[in-house]
């Protein structure tokens, strides 16, 4: 419900603010007074186009705020957590337009998007007249209208859920065959890789080995007059170790056969001479093995060279090569499951799909009878406020688009998470002229009706969420009995939702709960609107003046109040 509006520096008005109650209320004045700035306030607050033309002579900019009672809705809700905007009791908006054209806007002191300030709006207002540019003239609003006449909101879920399944199901067709496309190029490269380590077969050491293998070969000369050295100097030469050692053996034996106690001395000695002949051999062994060989260095080489590079290429050891290929093997067979993965995506696309298509056409089947019931009712209402003859008619059609998977008469059709037919509510308001869209009809008066039967026949269906629905222009045209039963309608609605109504019928005004006045001033050359909530005789004084005009007698002055009587 709207609280409070304040409106300041728009058109006309300099500052004005409205209390709001609950229930039917009526805005009066006179042709020209400033009741349509106050319509172009709300549709500033609904999220309606800005423009620096708006702002009142010699102002920088306009300011509109209104505080709205939050209802309790998740939807709404679901809104402030999409937009960050926080949670409270009562909902701010505050829009402002500069003299430079720039609009900004506010909900609960959290800057959004005009497109944010539109989605919160709509859970809260509805703007019903000629220039309605957000509310039933969209074709979403039409379906979503129809789908609660009809009570189809679980029908309506059910094709959203399976409307993302499939979304879902396409996703991954399409994620798999882009990696399909990537695995010829990756396989390609696998292969290769795996080829050309498979071919090296190189094995965790082996770089090791031959670097020691090599550093032998590359001095084999030096190792050579070494060992040679060596054998000379333990046994082929005069006086070599093993002989000196020999000798010195002999001479201890000696002193122990003239009594001396040498046994341990004698141990060591017998003891070097073995471990020096045990040396001399192993010498000779390993002087035996030292030969040339320029073909196996060069293979060595080359070896060698082919290990580093992959080692370069595919890890900084032979280890880290050997698991890289263990990495391609495990990949390569991954890569040889998509082909399976695909065929089973796609099998779970289709069945989505199937699934989606199912439902979908079961409730448009349901949408189409609930909307010729829905016509019927709004026809019915339209009869009481002087529209009889208008036809309705809720046209359905599925729009064509190239490839889509979906098909109808076989012919691939557009689809999304709220079905696949459009709606489009088509109108004729007098006999004999064509169906026109809804959207485009001339008489502002004409659909302000057109909406206010709508939201009637959808209340007579049972309780909703309560907006705060303003109508514009409703009674253009009518009076008598007609502007009678408009009033009753109003006054009907606002049991359910808060209602604001310009209007120039005193039919209307008096059956408001509330009354507000309109009024165009002149103080020191600067023309200002003011709005006045109007009781009592003040009241009985402007509906008397709605009646009559200027010439109030006691003759409409008793009208005025057999219709504010309750």
């Amino acid at each position: 419900m709207l609280e409070r509006l304040q409106v300041r520096s728009l058109g006309i008005i300099e500052n004005v603010e409205v209390n709001f109650g609950p229930g039917f209320s009526a805005l009066t004045g006179e042709t020209g007074a400033g009741k349509s700035l106050l319509v172009e306030s709300l549709e500033l607050i609904a999220g309606g186009r800005a423009s620096a033309e708006l702002i009142r002579s010699g102002d920088e900019k306009l300011v509109v705020e209104a505080w709205f009672d939050r209802p309790a809705s998740e939807c709404l809700q679901a809104e402030f957590d999409d937009l960050g905007v926080p949670t409270a009791d009562e909902i701010v908006i505050r829009r402002e337009v500069t003299a430079a054209g720039r609009s900004r806007c506010w909900v609960n002191d959290t800057a959004v998007t005009v497109g944010g300030l539109q989605r919160v709006a709509s859970h809260l207002l509805a703007i019903h007249g000629q220039h309605e540019h957000y509310g039933l003239a969209e074709g979403d609003t039409q379906r979503r209208l129809v789908d609660t006449f009809g009570d189809l909101g679980a029908e309506a879920s059910g094709v959203h859920g399976l409307w993302q399944r499939w979304i879902e199901a396409s996703g991954e067709v399409r994620r798999l065959e882009t990696a399909r496309e990537r695995r010829r190029d990756r396989m390609d490269t696998i292969l290769f890789q795996e080829g050309e380590i498979d071919a090296l077969a190189p094995t965790i050491g082996e770089d090791d080995t031959l670097r020691g293998r090599r550093l032998q070969l590359r001095h084999i000369a030096r190792l050579q007059a070494l060992t040679s050295d060596l054998v000379d100097g333990l046994g082929d030469r005069e006086g070599a170790v093993v002989e000196e050692l020999g000798r010195a053996e002999r001479s201890v034996a000696q002193i122990a056969e003239c009594g001396v106690d040498v046994e341990e001395l004698l141990r060591l000695v017998t003891e070097a001479r073995v471990i020096s002949e045990e040396a001399l051999r192993e010498v000779r062994v390993l002087g035996g093995d030292l030969r040339e060989d320029p073909a196996e260095l060069d293979g060595i080489e080359s070896r060698l060279h082919l290990l580093e590079t992959m080692m370069l290429k595919y890890g900084g050891t032979l280890e880290e090569v050997l698991d890289h290929r263990e990495r391609l093997r495990a990949e390569r067979a991954e890569l040889l499951k998509v082909e399976d993965r695909l065929e089973s995506a796609r099998k779970n696309a289709a069945a989505a799909l199937e699934a989606y298509d199912k439902a979908a056409a079961c409730l448009q089947s349901e949408r189409e009878e609930t909307s010729r019931a829905m016509a019927v009712e709004i026809s019915r209402v339209l009869e009481r406020m002087d529209m009889a003859g208008t036809l309705l008619n809720f046209h359905w059609a599925a729009r064509s688009e190239e490839k889509s998977p979906l098909k109808r008469d076989g012919l691939p059709v557009a689809f999304g998470a709220d079905g696949v037919e459009e709606v489009e509510l088509l109108l004729a308001a007098n006999q004999g002229e064509d169906l026109r869209p809804m959207a485009r009809i001339a008489s502002g008066g004409e659909l302000s009706r057109l909406h206010l039967a709508i939201r009637t026949v959808l209340r007579q269906r049972g309780p909703s969420q309560g907006l705060t629905l303003l109508f514009d222009e409703v009674d253009s045209g009518l009076g008598g009995v007609t502007a009678a039963a408009l009033a009753a309608l109003l006054a009907e609605l606002a049991f359910h939702d808060q209602v604001l109504v310009v209007t120039h019928l005193a039919q209307v005004a008096g059956r408001a709960d509330a009354q507000f006045k309109v009024k165009k001033t002149v103080t020191k050359g600067r023309t200002t609107t003011t709005v006045t909530a109007v009781e009592g005789e003040a009241r009985n004084r402007e509906v008397a003046r709605m009646v009559a005009g200027e010439a109030v007698t006691d003759a409409t002055r008793s009208h005025a109040a057999e219709l504010l009587s309750p």
